[in-house]
């Protein structure tokens, strides 16, 4: 024989690098075993047909079968020259002459003689033929099929090929069952063969799958290369030229027509195939895709949720075609892409329709999707797909995605980004350019807010209220009313933000835009709580986190100030575990609008401060922060909530000079309030004081002296409440707490009582008979055990502490002043003070406040000043 078709009838040799696949062995064995006489084994180039062929007719010969096998290539599609080529493989060596390729006749003879020697021989025969997609000529197919379909039972035909020839007999003989097929998906690579290879070496098998999808070509050029992660994160310039060497000659083998289809699929990637003919201007798509899907193999169907019958390359020779591939010579991206920007649009794919408008290089185009796919993903809150659509356009002279970036970093909770590239803000220097409607009303509309961190609300009011609304589209026209409400709230203007407010809402319900409705939402729960409504703003919060929830806002920035009215509402009724759980949705944020964070950071230190190792330093940033709302015109009821927890703070802490700095920030910006009364108050009842803390309080119940905020106005009660105990008028002590519940009941706010001492706590639960209205709030308060640290007043004197020390024992005034040598009305002068700087009324609780506190170590007592029942 010629060394050339000695070549092409042997079987090739086993070559060291190869990936032993026992697994596609295994599965011919069994093919042939269920009476399988011809075996299809189809896929696209690079999947390992010709090696998985040539392992298992090497095993066969191993086991004593008789091996023939043919390599095809396109000079062989010629019957004397395929035939010449058979019989030399199945003889061993040449045995005679190529005949011509009209002599039939002669073919017929000698396919006749093959099949009767083989049928005479019984030995099992193994038949190979590969590339057989080279087979078309029409005579040679037909004596193909007499071959094949004549073929005595102890001959098994294997047919391996990117496409197995139109042989007529494939279909009596499948019909028979003696037809078994391997295909593509079959011949992908396994995990456990991608471990196997790659073995010892660690690589992380599932990255190295998912990238290369089972391509054998692609994973063994990994190997090859000596790094694991080439085609994953490997150095992007060697990535590239692995591309290149694994795509680039298989595309430049194909037809130009297959080209070009291929160049467009990468284009429109994932599609359909009427996606293939708007992107072709033609109108067989279907035909397209299975012809290129047949001839490439690298054509993948898309499974999930979606339209059926979709489509997209194989990953790899996408990222080729997005890399250094040149697509075809015949394809303008810019020309598809056009195309392909309104199709998507039609089809309801903003996203894409964003994409293909901004590689279309097209400004009108642009300006109309982003009006249309822009404001749709901007209204239903994908902010992540919108961003990233954003980001892929790039650098653009379109006023109108740069007025979209900045709406989004808005929406993202970054107005400081928002301003940074607010280019087209009206007197900030940017480029003159006049934007398309309704454009022009949503840059006023992110003037406003940019405005309201400034501190501008004022002139964020005046600008919006020049806005015409009439013409505008709905959603356009929701931004800009609850813009409108926002910048009112934050001018306190509270009772035109309201009627705003409940049109604005209403408003909302009729659109299918989620942001629309938790901004408007959320206006109504700032109002709520503004009012101290605190049911309602609950209500609105909770509404608003739900509703997000349901849409995937979970995390959202738009979330935000939802969590934090939650979080105060519920740090209104004392449930400080789920006041520190939403308020984490807001403080654990990197970015959020100025005034949120400030208000999340000031409830945090609050939150912070009975656990905190560093408590001294917590109080004193709740301070400055509290000094910074009043001299900036916070809202009264909120600075009035957290000035009486900076002066728990102080009085804990026993910070006499900065509570009195306190009292003086709150008489320079409030002038005489209930806040300032009560705190005074609070400093008399701790110091025994009691005649002028009633005088206070008093004028505060009265309301001769307002209170900024109904948590003030309760404290004040359940303070005077305290008072009448201590003076042991029980009957005055009840009246003052039915007032103090009442309040807390009809604003769902019992933090006031925390401030009155575990005194009133624990004597609201013990008389709770006499307040049968109020159980609930009871229970609440019951609940929530004031930290020891509230109650403590100035500290007690070395004689006090002696004496707190002896309490536990039980011994008569007369013992103690025995024991200390000091006169019974001495004796009995400390015990006042210590009960008045505790906060309690009787020894028992004398005793258990000193346990808590952890003052007044037990001393060294004399035996004779113990009760003998108590000795142990």
């Amino acid at each position: 024989m010629t060394g050339v078709v000695r070549r092409k009838t042997r079987v090739p040799p086993r070559d060291e690098r190869e990936v032993p696949r026992p697994r596609l062995t295994d599965l011919l064995d069994a093919l042939r075993g269920e009476g399988g006489r011809i075996l299809l084994v189809t896929a696209a180039a690079g999947f390992g047909k010709t090696v998985l062929a040539a392992e298992w007719a090497r095993l066969c010969g191993e086991a004593g079968d008789d091996v023939a096998w043919v390599t095809l290539d396109p000079s062989d599609d010629r019957p004397g020259r395929f035939w010449h080529l058979l019989d030399a493989a199945l003889a061993g060596e040449e045995t005679g002459r190529q005949g011509a390729d009209d002599d039939v006749p002669a073919r017929t003879a000698m396919i006749d003689a093959l099949i009767d020697r083989w049928a005479e021989h019984g030995n099992e025969v193994v038949l190979v033929l590969d590339n057989c997609e080279h087979l078309g000529h029409q005579g040679l197919l037909t004596e193909l099929d007499y071959f094949i379909e004549r073929t005595p039972a102890s001959v098994t035909v294997v047919l391996c090929g990117r496409r197995i020839p139109d042989l007529r007999s494939l279909y009596k003989l499948d019909l028979d069952g003696a037809v078994g097929r391997l295909a593509q998906e079959d011949l992908v690579m396994r995990r456990r063969e991608i471990r196997k290879l790659f073995a010892p070496a660690r690589t992380d098998a599932e990255l190295l799958l998912d990238t290369t999808e089972g391509w054998a070509a692609a994973v063994a050029q990994v190997h090859r290369a000596a790094t694991p992660d080439a085609l994953t994160r490997g150095d992007p310039h060697s990535r590239e030229q692995l591309l290149e060497k694994l795509c680039g000659p298989l595309f430049r083998a194909y037809p130009p027509e297959i080209r070009e289809t291929l160049a467009v699929m990468a284009l429109v990637d994932p599609f359909t195939a009427s996606d293939l003919e708007v992107a072709l201007d033609r109108t067989d798509g279907a035909l397209l895709v299975a012809r290129t899907a047949l001839e490439t193999g690298m054509v993948v169907a898309v499974r999930g949720p979606g339209p059926p019958d979709r489509f997209r390359l194989h990953r790899l020779l996408g990222r080729w075609f997005a890399g250094s591939g040149p697509g075809s010579g015949t394809v303008d991206p810019e020309v598809i892409h056009a195309r392909m920007a309104p199709h998507r649009l039609r089809q309801g794919h903003h996203v894409l329709a964003l994409r293909h408008a901004g590689r279309a290089h097209d400004e009108d185009l642009l300006r109309r999707i982003v009006t249309d796919s822009g404001l749709h993903l901007l209204w239903q809150n994908e902010l992540r797909a919108l961003a990233a659509a954003l980001k892929d356009i790039g650098p653009t002279p379109s006023a109108e995605v740069a007025l979209l970036e900045c709406l989004v970093a808005l929406a993202e909770g970054d107005p400081g980004k928002a301003a940074r590239t607010a280019v087209w803000r009206e007197g900030s220097g940017g480029t003159d350019c006049r934007l398309a409607p309704p454009f022009d009303t949503l840059n006023v509309g992110l003037e406003a807010l940019l405005l309201l961190p400034e501190g501008r609300a004022a002139e964020a009011v005046a600008l919006l209220r020049r806005l015409d609304l009439e013409d505008v589209p709905p959603d356009v026209r929701l931004f800009v009313m609850n813009t409108h409400v926002a910048a009112l709230i934050a001018a306190a203007r509270v009772p035109e933000a309201r009627a705003l407010a409940r049109k604005t809402l209403k408003a909302a319900g009729t659109r299918a835009n989620p942001g629309a409705v938790i901004d408007a939402g959320m206006a109504s729960a700032s109002l709520a709580t503004i009012s101290e409504d605190f049911p309602e703003a609950a209500a609105q919060a909770d509404a608003a986190i739900r509703r997000g929830e349901d849409h995937g806002l979970r995390y959202s920035p738009r979330l935000r100030p939802a969590h934090l009215i939650a979080a105060w509402a519920a740090f209104h009724v004392l449930d400080d575990d789920a006041a520190g759980l939403h308020n984490a949705f807001v403080f654990k944020a990197v970015t959020v609008a100025p005034i949120v964070a400030h208000s999340s950071a000031k409830l945090a230190l609050i939150l912070s401060f009975p656990t905190s190792r560093r408590r001294e330093d917590v109080a004193e940033e709740l301070l400055d922060r509290v000094r910074f709302d009043l001299t900036q015109g916070a809202f009264p009821a909120d600075v009035a909530l957290c000035s009486l927890q900076a002066a728990e703070m102080m009085l804990a802490l026993r910070w006499s000079d900065h509570l009195t700095r306190l009292k003086v920030d709150l008489r320079r910006t409030q002038g005489i309030s209930g806040e300032l009364h009560t705190i005074s108050a609070w400093e008399f009842v701790v110091s025994g004081q009691l005649a002028r803390a009633r005088q206070l309080l008093t004028s505060v119940t009265s309301e001769f002296v307002t209170s900024q905020s109904r948590v003030g106005l309760v404290a004040a009660w359940a303070m005077l409440g305290r008072v009448e105990l201590l003076e042991e008028r029980p009957f005055k002590a009840r009246e003052a707490f039915e007032h103090a519940l009442a309040i807390a009941a009809r604003h769902r706010t019992v933090r006031g009582f925390t401030y009155a001492g575990d005194t009133v706590r624990q004597t609201l639960e013990t008389d709770r008979h006499h307040f049968p209205r109020y159980g609930r709030e009871i229970d609440l308060i019951g609940r929530h055990a004031a930290p020891p640290e509230s109650i403590i007043g100035p500290p007690l004197t070395p004689r006090e502490e002696e004496l707190l020390a002896l309490l536990p024992t039980f011994a008569t005034v007369e013992e103690l002043a025995h024991d200390l040598q000091i006169s019974t009305n001495t004796v009995k002068t400390h015990i006042r003070g210590i009960y008045r700087k505790l906060g309690v009324r009787t020894r028992r609780e004398a005793i258990a406040a000193a346990a808590r506190l952890g003052v007044g170590a037990p001393a060294a007592t004399p035996t004779h000043a113990l009760r003998p029942t108590i000795v142990r």
